[in-house]
Formats: structure tokens, sequence, C-alpha cells
């Protein structure tokens, strides 16, 4: 009897190392599984903190773009109310001159229509010291010499307020610019192809005034001034002067050259 007892015991004791040993085995199996998962856990919280940067940058871009955007949109707008400006004070001044012009025609040709009814109102009355005169004819005669005298000073006040017009424009265009004068430009719109410098009156700019475009050593093209602000100005860009698949850019470089060089 204490024999198998003694025997009972051994097994239980076997039986018993043998169950810890398989739990053991599970146990460790089970700490490697948590090991693992925390460790897929933590690089999924460090992707996950990449992802948000990288959202945020996303974002923080994207409001920058969009306030960019805006900028140069109402840059763009302002510029097309600028070209808007000078294109109708170029009007303006053209109406000016054509209509004085005109205002010379008319009254050149209505003197010229005076002194001829007064050549003839002096001849049918037998010259302007015939004898006895017709006193209705002297009338006349006085008359159209009133209207000669008269016009003859429109005229006269006339051309010159046409050549106080010109001498402006003359004045202006024959303003010297100074030779080797650079600038850089300040914004460029393809739609409307013409560009802004940050040269102006104070520089010598005038209207009408040619720059070359370079960026370094590479000619672009060319630009006409066509409004000029104090400190600003802008050009069209030259039709053809641009090099096929060159473009001009806000950053280049623009120089007076005269015609010599």
């Amino acid at each position: 009897m204490g024999k198998i007892l003694v025997f009972a015991s051994i097994a239980i004791s076997l039986a018993t190392a043998g169950l810890g040993f398989v739990n053991k085995g599970k146990l460790d199996t089970t700490k490697k599984d948590l090991a693992d998962t925390q460790g897929t856990l933590k690089t999924t919280e460090g992707s996950l903190a990449k992802t948000k940067d990288v959202l945020k940058t996303t974002a923080e871009s994207l409001a920058t773009t969009t306030s960019e955007k805006a900028a140069a949109e109402a840059q763009v707008s302002g510029l097309q109310t600028a070209v808007e400006t000078a294109k109708s004070e170029a009007a303006k001044v053209t109406a000016e001159k054509t209509a004085l012009t005109d205002q010379v025609t008319q009254i050149t040709t209505d003197l010229e229509k005076a002194k001829a009814d007064l050549a003839a109102a002096q001849t049918a009355a037998g010259g302007p010291t015939a004898v006895n005169p017709d006193v209705d004819g002297v009338a006349k005669r006085q008359e159209l010499e009133t209207l000669v005298a008269k016009l003859q000073s429109d005229l006269d006040s006339a051309r010159s307020q046409v050549e106080v017009f010109q001498k402006d424009r003359q004045d202006r265009a024959l303003k010297v610019v100074k030779k080797g004068l650079e600038g850089r430009i300040l914004a460029v719109n393809p739609a409307w192809n013409f560009v802004v410098l940050n040269l102006g009156d104070k520089n010598g700019v005038v209207n009408n005034t040619e720059l070359l475009v370079k960026r370094g050593t590479q000619l672009l093209g060319k630009v006409r001034i066509t409004s000029v602000e104090p400190s600003t100005s802008i050009a069209d860009i030259v039709a053809n002067s641009v090099p096929q698949g060159a473009t001009i850019s806000p950053g280049d470089n623009v120089i007076f050259q005269t015609v010599e060089e």
C-alpha cells in the first residue's frame, strides 16, 4: 500500500512538473506576443504622429497658397485697373489732340471763306478805296473785316494751343533716360502681356521707352513703357521680341540701352 502511495505521489509530481513546463511555455509565448504587440502599437503611434505632422504641414501650406493666390489675384486686378486707367488717359489725350486739330482745320476753312467773301464784297463795291461807296456794301465789308480779324485771332489761339500740346509731348518724349539705367520686373501678367517695373518717373523713365529684359547674360526680349508712376511703371512686352521657349518672369532685370548700342 505504501509503495502505491509513493508511486502515485511521484506520478502527480511529474504531471505537475509537466503541466508547469507547458504553462511556462505558453506564458513565454504570451509575453513575446505582448511585446510584439506593444512594438507594433508603438510603431503605429509613431506613424500616426508623422501623419498628423504631414497633415498639419499640408494644411499650413494650403493656407499659405490660398493667401498667396488671393494676394496675386488682387495684384493682377490692381494692375489691370492701372492698365485700363493708362489706356483711358491715352485715349483722352488723343481725343484732345484730335479736337484741337479739327478746331484749327474748321477755323482755317471759315477764315478762307470769310476772306473770299470780303474780297468779293470789295470787288463789287469797286475796291476798298472806291469813291462814294454803297453804304450797305461798306457795312458788309466792315462786318466781314471784323469776322476775318476774329477768325484770324481764333486761328492763332488754336494753333498756339496745339503748339503747347505738342511741345509738352515732345518734352516728355525727348527727356533723356540715363544710359545704362537698370531695374527689375516686379510682376508679370501673361494674359494681358504686360509687366510691372520698379522704375518710375523719378528714375527718368517716360512713355514709349524701350528696355531690354535679361536674366544674367541671357536676353529674354524687350518691353515698352506705357504708363509711368513716381516709383513704378507698366510696360507692354514687345511682340515677337521673346525667343521661342523663353519666358519673362518676376525678378528678371531690365536695362535701357540707346539705339547706337
